[in-house]
Parts: structure tokens; C-alpha cells; sequence
């Protein structure tokens, strides 16, 4: 029965994906096939499903979703859809200009070689990853920030949001669930476990740069952006500032960014977690202290009460242009976990007998797979990292260079799945479909992988 459930899992999968191919209505796609997949469960008599779901399947399922929607809004949905809301106030404060024009400053030396903004872009998304314990949130903030800069510079909008995507690749330090949840399966603490992943990231740091600097050149070649612009009154009136707000309103759509990674290194770890759990509090608090800027400014409570209000207007957009994507993705992912799909390849892992190298390679592929098809980089991590200290310890392998393998390329596989909310997130925050971004990088990403499981794969853990 398993089997067959994942042979009907897969075919549905593909149907999934030749709609999304379509470019239909991707959201309704994913909420159907992943309620097709609960009721396909449930016929089929599933582990857990009918328990779940009793014998009014129909009224059960629908009511499943809601809670879908319920639990999702209130955690990171309510994270995108309060962003949205900051940048759109930062819109109508004319931040977002000011810091635009403060930015492209320096970054203007980038206009020759655009190219040349990985080499600063992912290590500092790579600090910030380490300091935030959530992926989307870092990516959102430097898409909304860094953006409308790296275009004025001359990037394409694949090529930027490619970068961004590759800052968000590790799940790293003390806030990271899988890191955590990892160090809890080798039984060693979190921070010990940090030690050991930060021993091997600076590599592979140095392996994602120059691979992106290589792809990047290569696609601004094909895509007619190899040919530096020359100084003209385009860039001038780009370096020019317009005065349409004062120039320190430019601190404004990162101070967010900064509560957060100071807040994490200053407070006390029990003090500091619920303030940074999906940076809600960090972004609240900018708004309102954006708000008394504002009218301590204008000298006029009334006219910055007013300015706030399109607040609300802003977390409605990032409900209709993202929140419902990544609502619709969980569902659908869900309907392949109740399918029974990561359970059956954890018995397909457990049942093969191949060397410790082999048993590696083979978790860290059906973790990946896993991750690409439910886009939930943290259920395929918990069902394999589960039982991979046992697994290595069976075939004489180190079970922490297996963890850890599969660890931190479970977080690369979520940039490989238009259906992980970091994708989802940034893709639809500038109307690109997550599927076609997927498809742009996932060349430099492949490569990424396989080089960093060579790597993990021959070095010594100290």
C-alpha cells in the first residue's frame, strides 16, 4: 500500500507541476490537489488519515483547511503580511526613496560590474541568516531594501532575486529549528552544534560566492547585461536626490533589520525569543517609532495618523500576493506527507545496505527530494535527521558529519521547490512566478549542492 499511495502521490505531483507549467491559477491548484491527495489518503485507508478525519471526510476536509489558513496567519503569515504593511508605509513616508539614494552612493562603483554584488550581498545575508531565526523574514527585508538599489545599478530582477534566495540557503545558530532539532538527535547542545556548523560554513560561503559570480556573468551575458552603461544623465538623475524626505529617513525600512540583529546579540536569550520569533515585534515597533518620526516632523498627529493608516492597506496586498501562495502550498504539502510519501523513502533509506559514503549521499538525496516535492525543509529534516545518528552508527559512519550534511543541504533544497515559502515570498513580493524563479537558479544550486556534499563528505569534524 505504501508504494502504490506513493505512485499515486507522484503522478499527482506531476500534474501539479505541468499546471503550474500552464501558468494557472496556482494557488487554487495547489488547495485542490492537496485536498485530493487528504480524500485519496483517506479512501485508501492511510495510517492516521480516518482517525483524523472520521467518516464525514467532506465536511472534515474543508474544515482542516480553515485551520490550515487560521494556524498559518497566525505565524509567519502574519510576519509577510505586517512587512507588506511597513513597506508600504514606507512608500508613503518617501523612505524608501531616501534610503535608495543614500545606498546607491556606495554601490554605485557596482554600475561597471553588477556582477560584483554577490561577493558582498550573500555573506552579509549570511550574518543576518545566523543572527534571525527565520528565512523568509531575512529575505524579505533585503528584497524590500536592497531591490530598487541593485536595479538602479543595472541587475536584472531573476538575477537579483537569485542572490537574495542564496542568502537565505543556511539554517544557521542558536534560533535555527532544524539546528536545534539536530543537535537534539545527536544529544550535544545547540551550541556546540553551532560550532561545528560555523567550522564548515566559511567554505562553503567562498563555494555559493563563486559559483553565483561565474552564473551571474554568464546570464548577463546571454541576457544582453554584460555591457556596463555609460555614465549619463540616466544614472545622473538616479545619484541626483529629489528632497522628498528628510535624507535620515533613510534609516526607516531597515530599522526592523537592526532591532532585530541587535536585539539578538544584546538581550538575554529568554528575554530575546519571543521578540524575535518572526521579527512581528521588531516590525511593530519600527512602525510606530516611524510613526512618532513622523509626526514629531510634521508637527501634526492628525496628518501622521493618517500617513499610518495605509499600513493596514499594505498587509492587505501581502495576504492577496503571498500569504494565500504559501497557505495554499501547506496544504498541498500536507496532502503529500497524509500520502505517506516521506515515510515511505525513510523505509526505502532504511532498508538499503551500501557503504557509510553511500548512506550519506542517499539520506542527504531523499532528504532533498523530500524537501523539493513538500516544500517543508523542517518535516523532511525531522524524518530523516531522526534517524541518522542510528543509520551512521550502523554503517561506521560519524553521525555528526551525517547530521550535519543533511542539515544544512536540506536548507539548499528549499531553494529548489516553488513551493517553500521563502520562494513563494520572494517571487510574489515583485510579481515573478515561484516557478520561474526555481527554474533560473536551479542550475548554480545543483551545483552548490553537490559541491558542498564533497566537501562535508572528505573533511575532518574537530
Amino acid at each position: 500500500m505504501q508504494f502504490a499511495s506513493l505512485l499515486i502521490a507522484l503522478n499527482i505531483l506531476a500534474a501539479t507541476i505541468w499546471l503550474l507549467l500552464k501558468n494557472r491559477n496556482a494557488a487554487l491548484i495547489l488547495i485542490l490537489f492537496g485536498m485530493l491527495m487528504t480524500l485519496v489518503a483517506w479512501l485508501l485507508n492511510l495510517p492516521g488519515v480516518r482517525q483524523d478525519f472520521g467518516s464525514f471526510v467532506f465536511f472534515e476536509m474543508h474544515a482542516w483547511a480553515a485551520r490550515v489558513f487560521s494556524t498559518r496567519l497566525a505565524g509567519s503569515g502574519l510576519m509577510v503580511m505586517l512587512l507588506f504593511g511597513y513597506l508600504e508605509y514606507m512608500k508613503t513616508l518617501k523612505a524608501d526613496s531616501a534610503f535608495v539614494y543614500v545606498t546607491l552612493q556606495p554601490l554605485s562603483v557596482l554600475r561597471n560590474n553588477p556582477n560584483l554584488a554577490c561577493l558582498i550581498l550573500i555573506p552579509i545575508g549570511t550574518l543576518l541568516s545566523y543572527a534571525l531565526p527565520s528565512a523568509t523574514a531575512v529575505g524579505l527585508l533585503l528584497v524590500a531594501t536592497l531591490y530598487p538599489v541593485l536595479r538602479k545599478i543595472g541587475m536584472s530582477k531573476m538575477s537579483i532575486l537569485s542572490i537574495l534566495v542564496a542568502t537565505t540557503l543556511f539554517d544557521l545558530g542558536l534560533n535555527s529549528p532544524n539546528a536545534n532539532r539536530a543537535a537534539d538527535f545527536l544529544g550535544m547542545d545547540v551550541a556546540t552544534y553551532s560550532r561545528y556548523q560555523l567550522q564548515v560554513v566559511f567554505p562553503i560561503l567562498i563555494i555559493i560566492v563563486a559559483v553565483y559570480y561565474f552564473f551571474g556573468r554568464y546570464k548577463a551575458r546571454k541576457e544582453g547585461y554584460d555591457t556596463p552603461a555609460p555614465a549619463s544623465a540616466t544614472s545622473e538623475k538616479d545619484l541626483a536626490w529629489k528632497k522628498d524626505a528628510p535624507l535620515y529617513y533613510a534609516l526607516l525600512p531597515v530599522l526592523p533589520l537592526l532591532l532585530s540583529v541587535v536585539f539578538s546579540f544584546t538581550l538575554p536569550q529568554e528575554a530575546g525569543a519571543s521578540f524575535l520569533s518572526g521579527i512581528n515585534g521588531a516590525i511593530l515597533l519600527s512602525f510606530f517609532l516611524a510613526g512618532l518620526m513622523d509626526a514629531l516632523r510634521g508637527r501634526s498627529y492628525k496628518k501622521a495618523l493618517n500617513s499610518m493608516s495605509v499600513f493596514w492597506r499594505g498587509m492587505g496586498n501581502g495576504f492577496a500576493s503571498v500569504v494565500v501562495m504559501i497557505i495554499a502550498a501547506d496544504i498541498f504539502a500536507e496532502g503529500l506527507m497524509r500520502m505517506g510519501v516521506i515515510d515511505t523513502l525513510v523505509s526505502l533509506a532504511g532498508s538499503v545496505r551500501i557503504g557509510k559514503v553511500g548512506i550519506t549521499v542517499m539520506l542527504a538525496a531523499l532528504t532533498m527530494f523530500s524537501t523539493v516535492i513538500t516544500g517543508s525543509a523542517t518535516a523532511s529534516f525531522a524524518a530523516y535527521g531522526a534517524m541518522a545518528p542510528d543509520v551512521a552508527f550502523q554503517f561506521g559512519a560519524d553521525p555528526l558529519q551525517v547530521v550535519l550534511t543533511v542539515q544544512l543541504l536540506t536548507g539548499f533544497a528549499r531553494a529548489l521547490t516553488p513551493i517553500s515559502i521563502v520562494i513563494i515570498a520572494l517571487a510574489e513580493s515583485v510579481d515573478v512566478a515561484p516557478i520561474k524563479l526555481v527554474r533560473y537558479h536551479f542550475v548554480p544550486i545543483a551545483i552548490i549542492s553537490l559541491l558542498t556534499l564533497i566537501y562535508l563528505l572528505t573533511i575532518p569534524l574537530i
